[in-house]
């Protein structure tokens, strides 16, 4: 079956639908995205179209933060038993970046031998009201944000680390990392006092959120470093994001809080690292990525490298 064929008069209807809706095959291929999905979401149709679902376009976590595109996926279990699936609270990332609190309906449609799964989701305020869907969105940032900078938090990283390993072994899908550390931040601490480290480390996340993809995923990952982890990636790809990074932070000038005389001088140094088949687990990957990074601060020359 062709869902690019669908009955014209029922993709009238599911694009008629307020709520999400999009088709998978038992692979969880897409093959269809509503307009409800297009809206909720921000991705068009043409974005999402022939990739997975568990490619984790939107990021499905629970209220504790566990991924459930890489553990528990209700249209994945939906599509194994063929009993419908109901979550009342999930959250999604738009392509914007903010997240929502939705509710996930999945449903099996069989044409011949071919099993399809569907899913709906709907905005969890329109039903339960705002008061509710913000306090269940706090509840889940708590789990997997940093509360500093407003990024991915470890925890919820490794999971995502772990995941696209586990899609690479599976699917051959190639994934890149690229470690970022802040030049000197004991000296900014020092010199200039803690809350001066604090926005330096707000600052830098806030340009590395701007120079990445909106499939790639961010987070802190320990002091003065972050971690971006890129789906679908290949060595060029990291190589460029890994510059672009560079260039943005290098040389940056901010105001101390303590007083606007003090000028804070920010850079970064970066090492990124690609997948590789002989790769037993995402901590291989990381490693390199690292000994890229700490060659770059022990030679100086240049600001970013490849491992």
């Amino acid at each position: 079956m062709n869902m690019g064929v669908l009955d014209e008069s029922l993709r009238e209807i599911l694009d008629a639908v307020s709520d999400g809706v999009y088709v998978t095959t038992r692979e969880r291929e897409i093959v269809f995205w509503s307009k409800g999905a297009e809206r909720i979401t921000g991705y068009s149709s043409d974005e999402v179209l022939s990739r997975h679902c568990h490619d984790n376009i939107l990021v499905h976590t629970d209220v504790l933060g566990k991924n459930l595109c890489f553990d528990g996926c209700p249209l994945q279990k939906c599509i194994e038993t063929g009993e419908r699936q109901e979550v009342k609270e999930v959250f999604l990332k738009r392509k914007d970046g903010e997240r929502l609190t939705v509710y996930i309906k999945a449903s099996v449609l069989q044409v011949g031998n071919e099993r399809y799964g569907v899913e709906v989701f709907g905005e969890l305020q329109s039903v339960a009201g705002s008061a509710l869907a913000e306090q269940l969105r706090k509840l889940s940032d708590a789990s997997i944000v940093d509360q500093l900078t407003g990024l991915y938090n470890r925890r919820y990283i490794d999971t995502i680390l772990d995941q696209q390993y586990g899609l690479f072994k599976r699917h051959f899908q190639r994934f890149g990392i690229v470690m970022i550390d802040v030049d000197k931040f004991k000296n900014i601490n020092d010199s200039f006092g803690f809350l001066a480290g604090d926005e330096a480390l707000k600052f830098v996340a806030s340009v590395v959120q701007r120079s990445m993809r909106s499939m790639d995923f961010l987070a802190r990952f320990g002091g003065d470093e972050f971690i971006i982890v890129c789906p679908l990636i290949e060595l060029e790809g990291v190589e460029k994001l890994s510059g672009r990074i560079v260039e943005l932070v290098h040389h940056s000038v901010l105001s101390s809080p303590e007083s606007q005389k003090n000028v804070i001088e920010v850079s970064v140094s970066v090492g990124g690292s690609l997948v590789d088949y002989k790769d037993k687990s995402a901590i291989d990957i990381i490693a390199r990525a690292d000994e890229a990074l700490y060659r770059v601060k022990r030679d100086g020359g240049d600001w970013y490298a490849l491992g």
